[in-house]
This record gives C-alpha cells, sequence and structure tokens, in this order.
C-alpha cells in the first residue's frame, strides 16, 4: 500500500497534504487511440491509478474510485444507507480546491470533476464515517498528479521564441547556432536590409492532433498572429503569421522583418505621405533615423509575450538622409 498519508491525519479535509513541486505542464495523459476516449481516471483496489482519454481544461473527468482503498472508515451501513463517504479534494495549480464525493452517502454512480484550467491536476481523498473515523489517501502526502492541456482548440504549448538576422545559412533556412532570444530587443538596420540572408522572428506551437504530423490543414486549424505597434502608436496594427516547418512534433512560425519594417522599398528620398509609420528620432550619432516596435503574438488567442509579461521590443534604422519630411 503507496497511498495512505498517516502524517496528514491531523490535516483538515480541505487543505492538500503536500507542496507543489515542478512537473511538465504539457504532461500527455492519453496515448494513441485511447486518447480519442471520454476522459477519466481510475484508482483501484490494488493501489495503481490509470487514465484514459486526454484531460484537457473544462472538459468532465470521470472519477473511478475503489472504496478497497480507504476500507478502515469507508465501512458501516444503516437501514441499507452507507454511513460512510469518500471525498475527492482537486485543484489545478494554485486554483481554488474543489471537492466532489465519489464513493459512499451522497456519492453519484458516475461522479467527475471538472478542472478549469491547464496545469498540474492534484487529487487527493478522504474517507470519513458516522463514528469520527477519519483517513487520507494522497500518494504518502504528495497527491496524485496528472497533466491537464488547454481546452480543444487552443494549443497544448507556445513559446520557443527567437530571432535570427545572419547572412548564415543551413539547409537554405535559419541555424540554430544563430537563434537568439525575443527576451532581448534586436535591432534591423542598413546592414539587415541589405546583407542579410536569413532575417525572422520565430515561435513554435505544438496541439496534440494538431501540430504532430504534416497537416494540410494547419492553416486553417492553428490562428496564428503578431501584432505591433510603432513610437506613438497606440493601436497595435495585426498580421497573420506564416507556417515555416515542423520541429519534431511542434510546428514553427516565421514573422519576416520585411513584412513589418517601417523602412522596406523606400523611394531615395520619402515624401511626407510615405513617411513610416510612428514616430521618428535619430540615433546619437545623428547619421540614421531610428523607430522601436512593441509587438507580442496570438495563437487561437492565447497571448505570446516575453517572460516577464511585458511587450517583445525590437528597434528599427536606415540612414536619415532620405527622412528629411519625416522628421518632427
Amino acid at each position: 500500500m503507496k497511498s495512505i498519508a498517516l502524517s496528514c491525519l491531523l490535516l483538515t479535509s480541505l487543505v492538500a497534504c503536500a507542496p507543489d513541486s515542478g512537473v511538465d505542464l504539457g504532461e500527455d495523459t492519453g496515448e494513441g487511440d485511447d486518447a480519442l476516449s471520454a476522459p477519466g481516471i481510475t484508482f483501484d483496489a490494488s493501489w495503481d491509478e490509470a487514465t484514459v482519454g486526454k484531460l484537457r481544461a473544462g472538459d468532465a473527468v470521470a472519477i473511478a474510485y475503489d472504496p478497497a482503498r480507504l476500507s478502515s472508515c469507508a465501512s458501516g451501513e444503516q437501514g441499507g444507507i452507507p454511513q460512510w463517504s469518500i471525498t475527492a479534494y482537486y485543484k489545478v495549480g494554485d486554483s481554488e480546491v474543489h471537492s466532489v464525493a465519489v464513493a459512499g452517502l451522497n456519492a453519484s454512480a458516475n461522479p467527475v470533476i471538472v478542472p478549469q484550467q491547464k496545469g498540474r491536476l492534484e487529487i487527493w481523498f478522504e474517507a470519513n464515517n458516522k463514528w469520527g473515523c477519519q483517513a487520507f489517501d494522497s500518494d504518502y502526502g504528495n497527491n496524485y498528479r496528472f497533466g491537464v492541456a488547454a481546452p480543444l482548440g487552443q494549443p497544448d504549448w507556445v513559446g520557443n521564441t527567437a530571432r535570427v538576422i545572419d547572412r548564415w545559412t543551413c539547409d537554405a533556412g535559419p541555424c540554430d547556432a544563430s537563434r537568439v532570444s525575443l527576451d532581448s530587443a534586436f535591432t534591423y538596420g542598413t546592414w539587415a536590409r541589405q546583407r542579410a540572408t536569413i532575417a525572422g522572428l520565430y515561435f513554435d506551437v505544438w496541439e496534440e492532433g494538431v501540430t504532430d504530423f504534416d497537416n494540410a490543414d494547419l492553416w486553417k486549424e492553428v490562428d496564428a498572429q503578431v501584432h505591433f505597434r510603432f513610437t506613438g502608436e497606440t493601436a497595435f496594427s495585426t498580421r497573420y503569421v506564416d507556417f515555416f516547418q515542423r520541429v519534431g512534433n511542434d510546428a514553427r512560425y516565421e514573422v519576416k522583418l520585411r513584412t513589418i519594417d517601417p523602412f522596406f522599398a523606400k523611394p531615395s528620398v520619402v515624401p511626407v505621405d510615405q513617411c513610416p509609420a510612428g514616430e521618428l528620432s535619430l540615433t546619437p550619432d545623428g547619421q540614421y533615423v531610428t523607430t522601436s516596435v512593441e509587438y507580442y503574438f496570438t495563437v487561437d488567442g492565447i497571448e505570446l509575450k516575453a517572460a516577464s509579461g511585458d511587450y517583445f521590443v525590437g528597434h528599427f534604422e536606415d540612414y536619415v538622409q532620405p527622412y528629411a519630411a519625416c522628421m518632427p
């Protein structure tokens, strides 16, 4: 028997018996054809736990709990009515603790829980009876832990942001060695505009059954967008982001910097009606005109920003001479 934690007996039924520890929040809870089954978790009399289907936020998850696991308290009837009950407590991450009766008095024939968000689901159980008996089933105080994926139609994971601005290529594309995190600001200037073979922003998306094979309908099933605004602008402009290639089970997306470059393909002398978006300023040496951009991505409505929670930032520069009419 591995699960009854005697050290938890003094805790109230609304307190989990273990501190948090890190797990892979994208953990898959169903494999192959089994992932298509209705989601559920079984806790059997042999002290084994098994999942079927894929656990997704907002979906009901059936809980099949064998009272034999807590038989010391899960016993006793009067008039054919159980005088005991077993309650499941559960939470995802640091969210509110919820409970449902899974066996005995007041338990439904098919109890379910509904995790409300993506992340790490923790479950533990408490048995009580009329005569004051109390026992816990909590994996020796660690709680039972399962990965909960995003709701259907949303990605399971987005991230791995990077930029590549380089002359060098690998297999006609960007080299992994050239990748730099988007958490640091990029500068796209005259050298990159004229000489760089690769100049793009990248991020990866994983959604099981969508990105993990050569999916011809990926463009319809994943709505990837970039949102950006230049210095002095209040509203964001939005453009769709192109699928670049598969990387393992992920889909990698690319924003070519020239497609949002405010200085791209301007005439040698820029008239006022063709001035770049946003406010322009001079670099300290006075040789270049520059503007900054704030940007972020969305994938099926899920925002991808910098690790700090702020927008990503970049800077565009060009020679100052053509923009005399645009300067304040």
